[in-house]
């Protein structure tokens, strides 16, 4: 057994992927969970006492419950709190509770001191306890900030998925769905902030106590609460007040952010046929302290830099990406808030319909920006890994709850989207819409499973999508599909067959029923394949071949027999824009697994430059990735040095082309394809193109001429990959003293791809100095990894200061057991994968697994591409460069 096919095995053994259950109707009693279902919460009324220069609280929370059936005694979830005091209150009176904290299971386990057991029927718990403000953005935490350029602090939560625990004693599991009744005292001269309107404020004198509206049933993952000093921008959409709330001197950045949800909150209402069930709307840009975003009901919360623009200085990149994050946001109002995952096992429901409904509510908004183009590029993302051994189903069964933030994935978002928008595509978009808003007004205000939804589209669409989703959903990976085609007495015969597609070769007996689309000629035909092999038949011999999912949507690879392959390659710039992106992405990957050349897919790149029209950038986009995977693959090879010239030679005469200097009224399209190529180009080295970022930053610096924002943060990447001492100590300085998150991120991750080894050991220096944020500074020897010429700095920097980095990251979204994966994604070598798996069962065990099982298979991905392809591509990239500079 040879080492990669060991690593392999290895992998394929310890990645957890169990098996999904079947898909029943939502069921209380039967919802997986630690908590018991014999006793139920209804409401909480929970007051809590915060001061944003406090580094601990206090708060008293008082649950109702009903007792099912007698109980000895009450077990929920608290965390990191002490207790004060602990009552039960109801029939009999007040009984005093003991408390049992289990650390692990972070519960506290409640029971009475007179020995005697709980009635069944209605209760309250009393509980008073203190509590600590976190550093990271996890539970209730701190968030320093710079306020009209003097410091500020305030205070803001982040509770999904298991952090709610840390702020209120809690049955903090999704299908504990109850009313919150929230009152916080804070010291005057703060505003604080929830998910409803304010009932009351009272003045007590140093403090106010501010009561809020109660909200509707939900779980409590979604309370929000922030304490602070803002200002807001106000609007309205559909009769719902709107605010978008910022830190001071900040309000003229929310522009953007406000007009884009007056869009989407109409849009939304019009698309579900259910009204956004709040009486207002709340976002809020928290800084330094949080990543990404958080669709808390009514009051949604966002790191600065997903939500506010500055025109002056934005790009196109950042204006989208603030669209697509609002709009999957605001859509949780209904997939997660108004309707909730059943549990974490089924937490799909709530994010891959948002990851789907954000793209049909961007590509509505914004057609010209080429979306269901783009969307290749990070459906390739999510295929790569799912066609590797460290793969899950999109329900994997049982969700531990240390591990639960390894189902917030790209297997959940992107492959979840995806998968739906392959089976609206084959229900047809009317029928599909139809079974969502009977399926929302079917479980509003309560909870749902995979079982609950299929349902209702399959009762709207007259099929059995259950059973078809259930292919997609319930096992690991995605097919191949073979199609080969003749002429026969005037009709095209073609010939499909199906098999899991596989990186590695790993061959199993898997089968999908593929909703299949193929364009032949001028016809659109449909059809399911249910089984490993058929056989169809359609009328006229067309020029070219069948095209099998030209449209880009569904979730599988296509395999042409060769001699079709060779007429569409030889026809790339006349076939329809996404069968052209779809052709070069199902290549590239084939040509990664080893099941056709890397060279077939540089002939199809040597088209590239004849493809015109509003597509251009789209189809150029996906350069990027593919690029970059071989760059990453090719380091220390004789075939890297080839691999530069050839992609000078392919993207400098697009750049050339364009110009510097965008015109008045460029559209975004071209603006996105310029910074690509900058960027790209300084990447492979291209002289004249780092001189000119040169030039334009050297200006910008010396204060005779501002960069262009369509060009600003290009620029600033090229001039930082290639930064000299004087320019990477001026960008340095830029990160420092910037006060918005947005730049930076930007200054951050640019400096983190400095090619000098000597100032990318600057950088990692930045992680510990503590100037920096905690999110941006912990995740800066990942950003190093991310050039991989520093792979090995990067990981040995992260190992010798574990500890310290670990404390930075925290655990959100899993920050702490991605620090070594994260700076390992420079390696590209079999023995560096099991390093890492070594490495990360040493320091964080099995709950570090899954996340090192991922990068492990990439870097074997990455070494097996190396091993077959560093010889014999060579004289490819080479005969590449040399029929491109002929090119005119």
């Amino acid at each position: 057994m040879n080492v990669s096919n060991a690593l392999a095995l290895a992998l394929a053994l310890c990645s957890w992927a169990g098996p999904a259950t079947a898909q029943p109707r939502f069921d209380f009693d039967q919802t997986p969970g630690l908590l018991s279902k014999h006793v139920r919460p209804s409401h909480y009324a929970l007051q809590l006492v915060l001061d944003p220069d406090a580094e601990r609280f206090s708060g008293e929370v008082t649950i109702a419950v009903t007792v099912r059936q007698p109980v000895p005694h009450i077990v929920l979830h608290a965390h990191q709190l002490t207790a004060r005091s602990t009552m039960l209150l109801g029939g009999d009176g007040e009984r005093a509770l003991t408390v049992t904290a289990d650390d692990k299971a972070q519960t506290w386990q409640l029971r009475p001191t007179d020995g005697q057991p709980i009635a069944a029927g209605t209760h309250r718990l009393r509980l008073a306890y203190d509590g600590r403000v976190q550093r990271s953005g996890a539970g209730l935490f701190g968030a320093p900030h710079q306020a009209l350029g003097q410091p500020a602090r305030l205070l803001a939560t982040q509770l999904e998925a298991v952090y709610a625990r840390r702020v209120f004693p809690a049955f903090d599991e999704p299908a504990f769905r109850s009313v919150f009744e929230l009152a916080v005292r804070a010291p005057k001269g703060y505003e604080v902030l929830s998910n409803m309107p304010p009932a009351s404020a009272v003045d007590e004198g140093a403090q106010v106590l501010h009561r809020f509206v109660p909200t509707p049933s939900m779980p409590s993952y979604l309370v929000a609460v922030a304490v602070g000093r803002f200002d807001a921008l106000s609007g309205q959409a559909a009769g719902v007040p709107l605010r978008i709330l910022t830190v001071p001197g900040k309000r003229d950045r929310a522009a953007y952010a406000l007009k884009t949800t007056e869009q989407l909150l109409p849009y939304y209402n019009d698309y579900f046929g259910v009204p956004y069930a709040l009486p207002k709307l709340d976002q809020l840009a928290v800084p330094s302290g949080r990543d990404g975003a958080m669709e808390d009901w009514g009051l949604i919360s966002y790191s600065e830099g997903t939500l506010l623009f500055d025109p002056a200085t934005g790009s196109v990149r950042q204006r989208r990406t603030i669209f697509n994050i609002v709009a999957h946001e605001v859509a949780h109002q209904w997939f997660g808030n108004l309707v909730t995952a059943a549990s974490w096992d089924e937490i799909w429901l709530n994010e891959a319909f948002a990851t789907w409904m954000a793209r049909k509510a961007t590509d509505h908004f914004n057609p010209d920006w080429q979306g269901p183009l783009r969307q290749r590029s990070y459906v390739d993302g999510a295929m790569e890994r799912d066609s590797g051994p460290a793969t899950r189903a999109i329900r994997s069964g049982s969700v531990p709850e240390n591990r639960v933030f390894e189902v917030f994935d790209d297997i959940t978002y992107t492959k979840g989207g995806a998968v739906l928008s392959m089976l609206e595509q084959w229900i047809g978009p009317a029928k599909f819409r139809a079974g969502l808003g009977a399926y929302m007004r079917a479980r509003r205000f309560s909870n749902a499973t995979a079982g609950d939804l299929w349902f209702h589209i399959g009762q709207a669409s007259g099929r059995d999508v259950a059973a078809v989703a259930a292919s997609w959903t319930d096992q690991r990976g995605f097919p191949l599909i073979h199609l080969a085609s003749r002429c026969v007495d005037g009709a095209t015969r073609i010939e499909l067959s199906q098999q899991r597609f596989s990186m590695t070769g790993a061959a199993d007996g898997s089968r999908w029923q593929v909703p299949l689309v193929i364009r032949h000629g001028e016809r659109t035909e449909t059809l399911l394949l249910k089984g490993a092999q058929q056989t169809i038949t359609l009328p006229g011999c067309p020029t070219l071949p069948p095209l099998l999912n030209p449209g880009g949507e569904g979730f599988y690879r296509v395999a042409y027999a060769p001699a079709q392959h060779a007429v569409l390659a030889q026809a790339f710039d006349r076939l329809p824009p996404s069968a052209r992106i779809t052709l070069l992405s199902d290549t590239f990957a084939l040509a990664q697994a080893g099941q056709t050349t890397m060279a077939a897919y540089l002939d199809l790149l040597a088209a590239l430059p004849r493809v015109q029209g509003a597509d251009k950038s789209a189809a150029w986009s996906g350069t990027r990735s593919t690029l970059g995977f071989l760059d990453g693959a090719l380091i220390g090879t004789p075939a890297r040095a080839p691999l530069h010239a050839a992609a000078r030679a392919l993207l400098a005469p697009q750049l050339a082309a364009l110009g510097w200097t965008p015109p008045s009224g460029e559209d975004s399209e071209t603006e996105a394809l310029r910074g690509n190529l900058i960027v790209e180009l300084a990447r492979f080295g291209d002289a004249a193109t780092v001189a000119r970022a040169q030039a334009l930053f050297d200006a910008d610096e010396a204060g005779r001429t501002p960069l262009p924002a369509a060009l600003r943060a290009s620029v600033i990447r090229a001039v930082a990959r290639h930064a000299d001492p004087v320019r990477f100590k001026q960008l340095v300085a830029r990160l420092k003293t910037s006060p918005h998150d947005d730049d930076r991120w930007l200054y951050a991750t640019s400096l983190a791809q400095v090619e000098d080894a000597d100032l990318a050991r600057q950088v990692l220096a930045l992680s510990l100095d503590g100037r920096l944020p905690p999110n941006i500074a912990s995740r800066l020897p990942g950003m190093v990894a991310d050039n991989p010429a520093h792979g090995e700095l990067a990981y040995g920097f992260t190992v010798e200061h574990w500890t310290a980095l670990a404390d930075l990251a925290g655990t959100m979204y899993g920050a702490r057991s991605w620090l070594l994966p994260g700076a390992a994604g420079g390696f590209n070598r079999p023995e560096d994968a099991q390093r890492l798996l070594r490495d990360q069962q040493r320091l964080l065990g099995e709950t570090g697994a899954a996340n090192a099982q991922r990068i492990a298979a990439q870097i074997a991905l990455l070494a097996a591409v190396q091993a077959r392809e560093a010889e014999r591509l060579r004289a490819p990239l080479q005969s590449l460069a040399a029929r491109l500079q002929r090119q005119p």
